[in-house]
This record gives structure tokens, C-alpha cells and sequence, in this order.
């Protein structure tokens, strides 16, 4: 997932952020709790006022996540 999800951060960059964490990181367990991620990996979608537009869990396909940041970076 990793390569798909820096892709896509280069392919979206200056329109949408993709930030990637490390769960097993301590620091990261509120960001974690606050999204209410479960299971790696997870993902979550916010808009550009930081409102929750989609989670997903698991890995995704490539496309599922890029209508997600294309639906956001429309707004």
C-alpha cells in the first residue's frame, strides 16, 4: 500500500495531503483513537476543513482511494 499511497500523495500534491503514519509509532495512538482507525492498514479521508469523508479499512484498490482524494480535492 505504501507505493500506491505515495503515488497518489505525488499526484494529488498542492490539491490534497496524503500523510502516512506508523501505527506501531506511540505518538500516533491519538491520532488513531481520534479517527477511530482500526487494523492496518487504515485510511481515512478528510475534507479541507479536517471533516471525516470516508474511512476505509484494509487494503484498498488504487482507484477506490483515488476517487476518494479526487472527490475531495473537488470541493
Amino acid at each position: 500500500m505504501i507505493p500506491i499511497v505515495d503515488g497518489l500523495g505525488e499526484e494529488f500534491e498542492g490539491r490534497v495531503s496524503a500523510i502516512r503514519l506508523d501505527a506501531a509509532q506511540a505518538p500516533n495512538a491519538r491520532l488513531q483513537a481520534e479517527f477511530g482507525l482500526r487494523g492496518h492498514p487504515s485510511f481515512v479521508v478528510l475534507d479541507n476543513e479536517d471533516r471525516i469523508m470516508q474511512r476505509f479499512f484494509g487494503p484498498q484498490p488504487e482507484m477506490i482511494l483515488r476517487q476518494s482524494m479526487e472527490t475531495v480535492a473537488g470541493q
